[in-house]
C-alpha cells in the first residue's frame, strides 16, 4: 500500500471521528481550546513569519526536511478539510467546523513555513551570487 492510499484512508477515518461528533461535542472543544474564527488564521501568520526568520538566521538543515514538510502540511489540510465537510454535512452548522478547520489551518501554516523559508532562501542564494 502507498503512503498517498494510507493518508487517503487516514483522511477518511478523520472525518468518520468529526462526522460523528455531536454539535456538542464540538463546541466543547472549541471552547476548551479556544477555538475561534480568528485562531484559524494564527498558525498562517506563524508559519510565514518562522519561515522567514529562520532563513534570515541562516538555518540550512531545513533544506533537507522540505519534502516531507509539505507532505504533512498537505496531509493535514486534507484531514482538516475532509473533516469539516463531514461535520458541514451531518450537522449543517458552520459554526460547528471550526474544529476541523483548525486542523487544515495548521496544515497550511506548515507549508507557508516550508514556503516562506524556500523562498528566503532562494533569495539570499540569488543575492549572493
Amino acid at each position: 500500500m502507498s503512503l498517498t492510499q494510507r493518508l487517503v484512508i487516514l483522511a477518511g477515518l478523520v472525518g468518520l471521528m468529526f462526522y460523528t461528533a455531536t454539535p456538542e461535542q464540538l463546541w466543547a472543544v472549541m471552547v476548551d481550546y479556544q477555538l475561534s474564527w480568528y485562531s484559524l488564521g494564527v498558525p498562517l501568520a506563524w508559519g510565514l513569519i518562522l519561515g522567514a526568520f529562520a532563513s534570515l538566521l541562516g538555518v540550512t538543515a531545513l533544506e533537507r526536511w522540505l519534502a516531507a514538510l509539505t507532505l504533512i502540511a498537505i496531509s493535514l489540510m486534507t484531514m482538516g478539510l475532509t473533516g469539516a465537510a463531514a461535520v458541514f454535512g451531518a450537522h449543517q452548522i458552520a459554526a460547528v467546523i471550526i474544529p476541523p478547520l483548525q486542523i487544515a489551518a495548521i496544515g497550511l501554516g506548515l507549508y507557508l513555513f516550508g514556503y516562506s523559508y524556500a523562498r528566503f532562501s532562494a533569495a539570499r542564494r540569488r543575492d549572493r551570487e
